[in-house]
């Protein structure tokens, strides 16, 4: 089994100095080297191209004139028994050059170098798998480096780092007896320092996911901004809001640090106030997403959620123009605001940490195609654009009435047992009422409330739609 905990350091000055040099130390070799696998990639990677020449020298090269890789140009491409060499060990090997023309990177751990390399390694892995191609790192995405394992000690709550020393955390739980040290991983952000220790324990299995037979329960969960998750058994659960909860503050708090001296102590002290201000807002919805993924795996063992293009939802709206070329309004200035929500509700982060906790504990996580789930009837299965009013859902056709949250949550969880197949009757739903479509007499016949009981006992008064001559319209 593999873990992972995180604890905050508590580090010395000349500690805290060392380790931001060590960043951007490492940040620029983790550029040079990527700027050396792109030009070695592009050179070579169409046969169509042929000779090519140096932009300083402006000297043609050509495979007979050097020796070409299409995976680096940094050290030599062959071992001492003659077998090619991969990109990591190519550019691995040039490490004692580099610490020869620059000696300052002689203060860094040789390993932490080495792991600097393997992170390029595995962003250029997942650039062939499809993933998206490797970019330059800024001092805002360049926040962490890591060791190996076997390379660092842990005492109590003192944790030794090679060519940094002993340093205290604060030990807000204890490691598991059995596991060992695996990767090591120290991290910059607003509030401080934190290390992300890895540990590993072979005697005790990862937990196998649960086959479709022993499945007992099933949920379907799906995803809004007033309501985050609406369940299919009827539980609702709100939308904190935490970025809106402090806007204003930070609001405040951008307008004084703009208002400072550019380049002064002050300005840099206003921005740091600020990012803790936006890393406090971060702790806050990571720990609620925590606390929903594991409240929904004790509620079902197969859990349903939507497959959501969210960049596709938060991207601008096209620019129109005119005859004239004149631009016209398209809608991006309304539209912002619902960005800026969506964003607030991180979905996405939501269902990597549903998907987390359920493979931690072998619950079954999956996602399927939105589509018409919010229009369909889940009593009669009739689409309709008009079956849905915001958040009120009254079928045109069977008269089925229901929160249109709660409704959508219904049909993803079906077309998950669907995708499965697996019995409908082990899916959690909430107990409705069906109200059927009353008979056109002719006469202004108007039914404005309707009664929706969503539990045992407890009946709820909901003006929703009102009958004029046997059609609904929505009040």
């Amino acid at each position: 089994m593999i873990l992972a905990y995180k604890y905050k350091l508590r580090v010395s000055s000349f500690q805290e100095a060392m380790m931001s040099n060590w960043l951007s130390m490492l940040r620029s070799h983790y550029n040079f080297c990527l700027r050396d696998r792109i030009e070695a990639y592009e050179q070579v990677k169409s046969p169509k191209l042929g000779n090519y020449s140096d932009l300083k020298t402006k000297a043609e090269f050509c495979p007979l004139t050097c020796s070409i890789s299409n995976k680096s140009q940094l050290g030599s491409p062959f071992k001492k028994s003659g077998k090619k060499r991969n990109a990591l060990e190519m550019q691995s090997s040039e490490l004692p050059f580099l610490k020869k023309a620059r000696p300052w990177y002689k203060n860094i751990h040789s390993t932490v170098l080495q792991q600097n390399l393997r992170r390029l390694e595995k962003a250029f892995a997942n650039f062939f798998d499809g993933r998206g191609y490797p970019k330059f790192k800024t001092r805002q995405k360049f926040k962490s480096f890591s060791y190996p394992p076997n390379q660092v000690k842990l005492e109590n709550n003192k944790i030794y780092l090679p060519s940094i020393g002993w340093m205290r955390f604060f030990k807000s739980r204890n490691i598991p007896d059995g596991f060992n040290l695996k990767t090591v991983t120290i991290r910059s952000l607003a509030d401080g320092w934190y290390v992300s220790i890895r540990i590993e324990n072979k005697d005790i299995p990862q937990s196998k996911s649960k086959d479709v037979k022993e499945i007992k329960t099933v949920m379907g969960c799906d995803l809004g901004i007033k309501k985050l998750l609406a369940l299919s058994n009827g539980e609702l659960i709100e939308n904190p809001q935490f970025e809106k909860r402090l806007s204003k503050r930070k609001t405040i708090r951008q307008r004084r640090a703009s208002r400072k001296k550019r380049g002064s102590s002050n300005q840099r002290k206003a921005y740091a106030k600020l990012a803790r201000l936006d890393q406090k807002i971060v702790n806050q919805r990571e720990d609620y997403q925590w606390k929903i993924a594991h409240h929904l795996v004790r509620l079902a063992d197969f859990i349903v959620l939507e497959d959501l293009n969210i960049q596709g939802m938060i991207r601008k709206c096209r620019a129109k123009q005119d005859e004239n070329g004149k631009f016209l309004k398209n809608g991006q200035s309304a539209k912002r605001a619902l960005n800026r929500l969506i964003r607030d509700c991180s979905w996405g982060n939501l269902t990597e940490k549903i998907e987390s906790v359920a493979a931690k504990f072998g619950s079954i996580c999956l996602k399927v195609n939105p589509k018409f789930t919010s229009q369909k009837c889940s009593h009669c299965g009739h689409i309709q654009k008009e079956n849905r009013n915001k958040e009120r859902f009254l079928c045109l056709n069977c008269g089925f009435l229901a929160d249109a949250d709660v409704q959508a949550s219904i049909n993803i969880g079906m077309k998950g047992l669907k995708t499965l197949g697996i019995s409908p009757s082990k899916l959690l739903m909430v107990n409705q009422k069906v109200t059927p479509k009353p008979e056109s007499t002719g006469s202004r016949n108007r039914e404005k409330s309707v009664l929706l009981e969503t539990e045992p006992g407890n009946p709820q008064q909901l003006s929703l739609f009102e009958w004029v001559n046997g059609e609904a319209i929505p009040c």
